[in-house]
């Protein structure tokens, strides 16, 4: 975490102090008002002097003017404070983010959301609460001051509040908890079948699913309702509760006035004092879901950020040498492994084919060679340096990655080659894109380089998002290149380039991992490692685990 979200997403002891101080003036400033009552009844109407009403007003006006202010100052320091805290942490949450998504294989947005949830708690309103809260002795204080009886009605009042909001906290908790378990579950879910409309469209699932996802609403919903049902009936519970001592002090008032034991000043006073000792247990009873699950996300964060902050060893420029010893890996959701006790070396500069049958582990592996997957056991190890030594940026810098897909983010052509870099020179994604001989296909586009692709613009080919995606992989001229399936969408002159692309890096001395299903592409490395079982079953020369004639074009899934 840099010293900037430090500052800001650790709340400030003095920032905190002084809320404190300002929240001190004005609940003593409250106290005016009650005054101001108990003043005109039994000084103003017995004596009936303008002069001393006048005096009053002025007073009154002066010092409620300023409890005022100073409650817009407070509102506007803890606003403009949660704007901070987000602005300042936005990065960092977006990179927690990012890496969520990574290790659990699925779109992961938790560390975003758990920002917003604590600008929102520390923005609101209900936050003054806490503040209030510790001088709510003070007006239990001056309720006794004005009749014992009256500091034990409402010490009383506020006891049974107290007691109701804890009685909210206990009995809600378990639910709350299941249901957000439940609705992540249904989100996910939601999130993975509408980013698969085409399949469901072009296979008729649509009805399936929507009665599918129709029961998987009632099921997320059941706990939540239920946790919201009984909040609800507390809250009106202790609303009904507060009218009611409402009631009970003006009672209490009036029969101390009959009695002649306080003045009839006291009737406004007192009620007044009452809702004001009330109204912070009132307000935790309300706020104290929203408070929990800002704490719950301040202490999220803090942990994915710790974890951020474990900077790791900024290395020279890699050389694209890989060792492998006794690594196992395995997908984030499944306990049984999908490739075990894997040991090779990859010399720098060497190009590398991974073969075997669909399943078998080719991408997981490739994936694990950029620290996409991580080992469950073993290591991987990049001129000498395990992948957590190394810092992310760093590496990616120095790395090439083209996917099966080729998918492309939303954004501008010129954008995706030169990987959203800001300073970016026009000559070095032209070179990249040329390089990639996908230069001229892009200028065939409605707005050329400037094309806007991704969710938010034209929608591409599979073929002509793999060839910009060999232009991205390109262009910080990496020293790794690794090419899963880069094939799987060319038409022939795409292979053609393809082939064109892999004889440059090999020209350039970088490191080439390439998965693929075809001689023609193959041919061009000089060693392979051919996966079964779950283990490498060969290593060595192209030529020699492939058993055939480098020109004969074919899958290599029914070869091995």
């Amino acid at each position: 975490m840099d010293n900037k979200s430090r500052q800001y997403f650790s709340f400030s002891f003095t920032l905190a102090v002084f809320i404190a101080a300002i929240s001190m003036v004005v609940n003593v400033l409250f106290l005016v008002v009650p005054l101001f009552s108990m003043q005109v009844f039994d000084r103003v109407l017995t004596s009936e002097s303008y002069e001393t009403l006048t005096m009053l007003i002025i007073i009154t006006f002066f010092f409620v003017s300023i409890q005022s202010i100073l409650e817009w100052i407070r509102s506007q320091i803890t606003l403009r404070y949660g704007y901070r805290i987000q602005e300042s942490c936005s990065a960092l949450a977006f990179h927690a983010s990012l890496k969520q998504s990574l290790a659990k294989n699925a779109i992961h947005s938790q560390a975003l959301s758990d920002l917003e949830r604590v600008r929102e708690t520390v923005a609101s309103p209900g936050i003054f609460a806490l503040f209030d809260a510790p001088f709510v002795p003070i007006f239990l204080a001056t309720m006794y001051l004005m009749h014992p009886h009256l500091g034990h009605f409402a010490l009383a009042g506020a006891i049974v509040l107290f007691a109701i909001s804890l009685l909210s906290m206990i009995v809600t908790k378990r639910l709350q908890e299941r249901s957000s378990k439940n609705k992540n579950v249904f989100n996910a879910l939601t999130s993975d079948w509408l980013g698969n409309a085409e399949i469901i469209s072009a296979l008729g699932m649509s009805q399936n699913l929507i009665s599918k996802r129709s029961d998987e609403a009632i099921n997320s919903t059941v706990d939540k309702a239920n946790a919201d049902n009984l909040l609800r009936g507390i809250m009106s519970l202790s609303k009904y509760i507060r009218m009611m001592l409402q009631v009970g002090i003006l009672a209490v008032s009036v029969l101390l006035v009959l009695q002649n034991e306080v003045g009839a000043g006291v009737l406004i006073a007192a009620s007044m004092i009452m809702a004001r000792v009330l109204s912070p247990v009132e307000q935790a009873i309300h706020n104290w879901q929203h408070w929990v699950e800002g704490w719950r996300s301040h202490q999220r964060l803090n942990e994915v950020m710790v974890s951020l902050e474990q900077d790791r060893v900024e290395l020279p420029k890699i050389s694209g040498d890989i060792s492998f010893d006794n690594v196992t890996l395995g997908h984030p959701n499944v306990e049984k492994p999908l490739l075990e006790n894997l040991s090779f070396h990859i010399p720098a500069g060497t190009s590398v084919a991974i073969v075997g049958t669909s399943g078998v582990g080719k991408s997981t592996l490739a994936k694990a060679i950029l620290g996409l997957v991580v080992p469950r056991l073993g290591e991987i190890r990049i001129d000498g340096a395990t992948l957590n030594q190394i810092q992310r940026e760093q590496f990616g810098h120095q790395v090439g990655y083209v996917s099966q897909n080729g998918k492309l983010l939303a954004g501008t052509i010129a954008q995706n080659i030169c990987r959203f870099e800001e300073n970016a020179l026009s000559k070095d994604i032209v070179d990249a894109a040329k390089l990639a001989g996908v230069h001229e296909m892009i200028l065939t586009l409605p707005n050329g380089y400037q094309t806007l692709v991704g969710s938010l613009g034209v929608r591409l080919s599979g073929g002509q998002q793999q060839r910009i995606a060999m232009a991205r992989a390109l262009y910080t001229k990496p020293t790794l290149l690794v090419l899963d399936e880069p094939d799987s969408s060319l038409d022939h002159q795409g292979q053609s380039m393809l082939m064109n692309f892999l004889a440059h890096a090999k020209n350039k001395s970088v490191t080439v991992v390439v998965i693929s299903h075809r001689i023609s592409i193959l041919k061009h490395t000089t060693l392979a490692i051919a996966l079964n079982g779950g283990k490498i079953e060969k290593i060595g020369a192209t030529a020699e685990i492939l058993g055939l004639p480098s020109s004969k074009v074919e899958s290599i899934g029914s070869a091995l």
